[in-house]
């Protein structure tokens, strides 16, 4: 488990992943995202495991509301779930392993909120987040780490 170190968010930004899924709706503080109509997306691989979240669908305040999801498993049985990720980051830390005393104290998440990354692989549901810290190096230079780490996850 990551060391949280006292550092919180009050926004983030929501990524979406989907793996030996379809037809995927998720609704997120009213806005529709809808992935794969009709169509079963690959497996997941291990180059998938820590790549960067890469569809962003804005910043949102912490927390929009549930998270409402649906789709098909690979073997094309429906699912849906109510995520709640004000339960799931109920102390709405950052999640890294970092020293607190080496943070960048003028912004020490880079680009100023985490990602919150919503991942679907067949009947597996996971929550990461993906979270820039930047560090102090030295007096003059700065260092910047990333942190990519599972919050939550729900078979079904």
């Amino acid at each position: 488990m990551a060391d949280t170190q006292g550092l919180t968010f009050n926004k983030h930004t929501l990524s979406i992943k989907i793996f030996s899924v379809s037809d995927v709706n998720i609704v997120y503080a009213g806005s529709p995202h809808r992935l794969s109509a009709g169509k079963l997306m690959r497996a997941k691989t291990a180059a998938d495991e820590k790549r960067f979240p890469g569809f962003g669908s804005g910043t949102y305040i912490t927390f929009a509301g549930p998270v409402d999801i649906a789709w098909k498993s690979q073997d094309g049985t429906d699912h849906s779930y109510a995520l709640d990720l004000d339960e799931v980051f109920k102390d709405r830390k950052v999640l890294h392993t970092e020293d607190e005393t080496r943070f960048y104290k003028p912004e020490p998440v880079y680009g100023s909120a985490p990602t919150i990354i919503i991942e679907l692989d067949d009947r597996t549901l996971n929550v990461y987040m993906f979270a820039t810290i930047r560090l102090e190096k030295d007096e003059m230079t700065r260092e910047h780490k990333d942190h990519y780490t599972l919050a939550y996850t729900k078979k079904f």
